[in-house]
């Protein structure tokens, strides 16, 4: 199916926003978007890297979407064709004060890992590590919340580290990432694809510290762009199908 609507630039990121997090896009959720994604033109941004994306969507939309911005915008993909890639090499003092808080958490919980996750253009780091199920992220997040380990690390690491931009992604982890390397890249990288095309970008995260908000900053910076800020992807076809 041919797209039909060029006038709007349809942006999603995707963990909490088009899937629940960490997990795979629903069969309900994945008929709703291969129609959406058909008839309008439509980029996923995310966090996490390639291979983490195409575990938790389905080929079809992988590869049938206008573009995939992985790892922040840092990769982005094509109809599974890598276009570009951008790395960087952290401070050992930033990976040497991470081991410190996983050792000194004070997180009753259970602990997993993979929690300093290297990835294209930076570094995801998860005090409980990556690896843990479902169920564990659920508690860390929970405890989290009332306790605020995550933002209490994220304002240390800014004053330490003020070439950084650290935020909060998803419910247990920080990006962390050198300015100019988060969400908000995409914003120009879109702009000089679509120069009049009006913007409108989905996200969970769009709050000050969350994830997805440089992105939503820079776009309202640009203007003509709209950010939409959802729950989770039942709150996003609630508001879609209005």
């Amino acid at each position: 199916m041919k797209k039909i609507n060029k006038k709007h630039i349809y942006v999603f990121d995707m963990d909490g926003t088009l899937t629940p997090a960490r997990l795979p896009m629903t069969q309900e959720f994945a008929e709703w978007f291969r129609v959406f994604a058909a008839e309008n033109s439509v980029y996923i941004v995310s966090g996490s890297d390639a291979a983490k994306i195409k575990s938790q969507l389905p080929e079809d939309i992988f590869n049938g979407v206008d573009g995939i911005y992985a790892s922040m915008g840092n990769e982005f993909y094509k109809q599974n064709e890598k276009i570009y890639r951008k790395d960087f090499e952290p401070d050992p003092r930033l990976l040497v004060m991470l081991e410190e808080y996983r050792k000194n958490s004070r997180y009753p919980g259970r602990f997993f890992s993979n929690y300093i996750e290297r990835r294209c253009g930076m570094v995801n780091f998860s005090v409980i590590g990556r690896d843990c199920p479902y169920e564990e992220r659920e508690k860390y997040k929970f405890w989290d919340d009332k306790y605020g380990e995550r933002i209490n690390m994220q304002k240390e690491l800014i004053k330490y580290f003020p070439d950084l931009d650290i935020s909060l992604g998803g419910n247990i982890s920080l990006d962390i990432v050198p300015v100019g390397y988060g969400k908000e890249q995409v914003a120009e990288h879109l702009r000089t694809m679509h120069r009049r095309a009006k913007i409108i970008f989905t996200g969970d995260r769009t709050e000050k510290g969350g994830n997805d908000y440089t992105l939503a900053r820079r776009l309202r910076r640009m203007g003509n762009s709209k950010i939409i800020k959802v729950l989770d992807p039942r709150d996003l076809m609630k508001k879609f199908l209005k």
